[in-house]
Protein backbone atom coordinates (compact mmCIF):
# COMPACT_ATOMS: atom_id res chain seq x y z
CA UNK A 1 0.00 0.00 0.00
CA UNK A 2 1.32 3.49 -0.85
CA UNK A 3 1.39 6.34 1.69
CA UNK A 4 -0.92 8.86 2.03
CA UNK A 5 -0.31 11.96 -0.06
CA UNK A 6 -1.09 15.15 1.36
CA UNK A 7 -1.94 17.56 -0.11
CA UNK A 8 -4.56 14.53 -1.63
CA UNK A 9 -5.12 14.93 -5.68
CA UNK A 10 -8.17 16.27 -5.24
CA UNK A 11 -7.10 19.11 -3.71
CA UNK A 12 -4.66 19.57 -6.07
CA UNK A 13 -6.47 19.44 -9.22
CA UNK A 14 -8.72 22.19 -7.25
CA UNK A 15 -5.72 24.06 -6.48
CA UNK A 16 -5.06 24.25 -10.18
CA UNK A 17 -8.29 25.08 -11.13
CA UNK A 18 -8.83 28.15 -8.99
CA UNK A 19 -5.22 29.35 -9.92
CA UNK A 20 -6.25 29.40 -13.73
CA UNK A 21 -9.41 31.01 -12.46
CA UNK A 22 -7.45 34.10 -10.70
CA UNK A 23 -4.98 34.37 -13.31
CA UNK A 24 -7.62 34.48 -16.40
CA UNK A 25 -9.61 37.02 -14.67
CA UNK A 26 -6.57 39.28 -14.07
CA UNK A 27 -5.71 38.84 -17.22
CA UNK A 28 -9.37 39.91 -18.59
CA UNK A 29 -9.04 42.41 -16.38
CA UNK A 30 -5.78 43.65 -17.48
CA UNK A 31 -6.93 43.81 -21.45
CA UNK A 32 -10.33 45.40 -20.26
CA UNK A 33 -12.62 42.71 -20.97
CA UNK A 34 -15.78 43.31 -18.88
CA UNK A 35 -17.11 39.99 -19.09
CA UNK A 36 -16.42 37.74 -15.96
CA UNK A 37 -13.96 35.00 -16.70
CA UNK A 38 -16.15 32.08 -15.40
CA UNK A 39 -18.47 33.40 -18.90
CA UNK A 40 -16.03 32.60 -21.28
CA UNK A 41 -17.00 29.64 -21.90
CA UNK A 42 -20.38 30.22 -22.85
CA UNK A 43 -18.92 33.23 -25.13
CA UNK A 44 -17.23 30.60 -26.71
CA UNK A 45 -19.92 28.21 -27.33
CA UNK A 46 -22.00 30.84 -28.40
CA UNK A 47 -19.72 32.58 -31.03
CA UNK A 48 -18.70 29.21 -32.48
CA UNK A 49 -22.31 27.31 -32.07
CA UNK A 50 -24.74 30.60 -32.31
CA UNK A 51 -27.92 30.66 -30.07
CA UNK A 52 -28.51 27.66 -27.77
CA UNK A 53 -30.85 27.01 -25.08
CA UNK A 54 -29.49 26.56 -21.51
CA UNK A 55 -29.76 23.17 -21.85
CA UNK A 56 -27.71 22.80 -25.15
CA UNK A 57 -25.06 25.08 -23.26
CA UNK A 58 -24.79 23.20 -20.49
CA UNK A 59 -24.20 19.95 -21.96
CA UNK A 60 -21.86 21.21 -24.77
CA UNK A 61 -19.66 23.34 -21.99
CA UNK A 62 -20.04 20.57 -19.32
CA UNK A 63 -21.55 22.35 -16.25
CA UNK A 64 -24.86 22.30 -14.35
CA UNK A 65 -27.90 24.52 -16.08
CA UNK A 66 -28.86 25.77 -12.96
CA UNK A 67 -24.88 26.91 -12.83
CA UNK A 68 -25.28 28.17 -16.50
CA UNK A 69 -28.42 30.05 -15.85
CA UNK A 70 -27.30 31.57 -12.90
CA UNK A 71 -24.56 33.11 -14.74
CA UNK A 72 -26.45 33.67 -17.56
CA UNK A 73 -28.73 35.75 -15.55
CA UNK A 74 -27.04 38.83 -14.95
CA UNK A 75 -25.20 38.85 -18.31
CA UNK A 76 -28.64 39.18 -20.06
CA UNK A 77 -29.55 41.98 -17.69
CA UNK A 78 -26.51 44.07 -18.30
CA UNK A 79 -27.35 43.52 -22.31
CA UNK A 80 -23.86 41.18 -22.88
CA UNK A 81 -26.24 38.11 -24.32
CA UNK A 82 -29.34 38.39 -24.94
CA UNK A 83 -32.58 35.85 -24.30
CA UNK A 84 -35.44 35.12 -26.54
CA UNK A 85 -38.44 32.35 -27.10
CA UNK A 86 -37.26 29.40 -29.11
CA UNK A 87 -38.44 29.46 -32.36
CA UNK A 88 -39.09 26.18 -32.77
CA UNK A 89 -40.45 25.36 -29.12
CA UNK A 90 -42.05 28.26 -27.00
CA UNK A 91 -41.23 27.10 -23.63
CA UNK A 92 -37.71 27.12 -24.36
CA UNK A 93 -35.55 30.18 -24.16
CA UNK A 94 -32.24 30.74 -26.65
CA UNK A 95 -29.61 32.79 -25.62
CA UNK A 96 -26.86 34.40 -27.55
CA UNK A 97 -24.56 37.10 -27.87
CA UNK A 98 -25.71 40.59 -28.48
CA UNK A 99 -25.32 42.68 -31.40
CA UNK A 100 -23.63 45.35 -28.87
CA UNK A 101 -21.55 42.74 -27.00
CA UNK A 102 -19.94 41.48 -30.56
CA UNK A 103 -17.30 43.34 -30.61
CA UNK A 104 -16.36 42.48 -27.02
CA UNK A 105 -17.05 38.56 -27.95
CA UNK A 106 -14.75 38.82 -31.03
CA UNK A 107 -11.89 39.95 -28.78
CA UNK A 108 -12.48 37.41 -26.22
CA UNK A 109 -12.33 34.68 -28.52
CA UNK A 110 -9.01 36.34 -30.62
CA UNK A 111 -7.29 36.12 -27.16
CA UNK A 112 -8.89 33.02 -25.91
CA UNK A 113 -7.23 31.65 -29.33
CA UNK A 114 -3.71 32.86 -28.21
CA UNK A 115 -4.45 30.97 -24.79
CA UNK A 116 -4.49 27.84 -26.54
CA UNK A 117 -1.12 28.66 -28.19
CA UNK A 118 0.15 29.55 -24.43
CA UNK A 119 -1.32 27.00 -23.55
CA UNK A 120 0.55 24.31 -25.89
CA UNK A 121 3.64 25.80 -25.04
CA UNK A 122 3.11 25.13 -21.21
CA UNK A 123 2.33 21.29 -21.92
CA UNK A 124 5.54 21.70 -23.72
CA UNK A 125 7.37 23.07 -20.63
CA UNK A 126 6.18 20.46 -17.99
CA UNK A 127 6.61 17.51 -20.45
CA UNK A 128 2.76 16.36 -20.44
CA UNK A 129 -0.74 17.34 -22.42
CA UNK A 130 -2.37 17.90 -19.48
CA UNK A 131 -5.41 18.76 -20.93
CA UNK A 132 -5.83 16.01 -22.91
CA UNK A 133 -4.73 13.85 -19.71
CA UNK A 134 -7.74 15.24 -18.01
CA UNK A 135 -9.91 14.58 -20.75
CA UNK A 136 -8.92 11.02 -20.58
CA UNK A 137 -9.53 11.17 -17.00
CA UNK A 138 -12.63 12.04 -17.06
CA UNK A 139 -13.74 9.37 -19.66
CA UNK A 140 -12.62 6.78 -17.27
CA UNK A 141 -14.43 8.35 -14.43
CA UNK A 142 -17.67 8.34 -16.35
CA UNK A 143 -17.03 4.55 -16.97
CA UNK A 144 -16.04 3.79 -13.58
CA UNK A 145 -16.99 6.20 -10.51
CA UNK A 146 -14.48 6.39 -7.79
CA UNK A 147 -16.97 4.26 -5.19
CA UNK A 148 -16.48 1.66 -8.13
CA UNK A 149 -13.01 1.47 -8.47
CA UNK A 150 -12.62 1.35 -4.45
CA UNK A 151 -14.78 -1.01 -4.00
CA UNK A 152 -13.33 -3.03 -7.00
CA UNK A 153 -9.68 -2.50 -4.99
CA UNK A 154 -10.62 -3.28 -1.68
CA UNK A 155 -13.97 -5.28 -1.32
CA UNK A 156 -13.99 -4.64 2.01
CA UNK A 157 -15.86 -1.47 1.42
CA UNK A 158 -18.55 -3.64 -0.23
CA UNK A 159 -19.84 -4.74 3.43
CA UNK A 160 -20.29 -0.96 4.63
CA UNK A 161 -22.08 0.90 1.76
CA UNK A 162 -25.12 2.28 2.64
CA UNK A 163 -28.53 1.08 0.55
CA UNK A 164 -30.17 3.95 -0.86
Amino acid sequence: MSDIRSPQFGAILFRATELISIQGTEVFDQLGISLHANKISIVLALYTKGAMSSTELSKHIGISRQVLESRLKGSVKDGFFTSSPDGKDSRKRVYDISAAARPEAERIVAIMKDFEHVYDVMWQEIGIDLEQGVKLMERALNRQSLLYRLCDKFPKYNEELIET
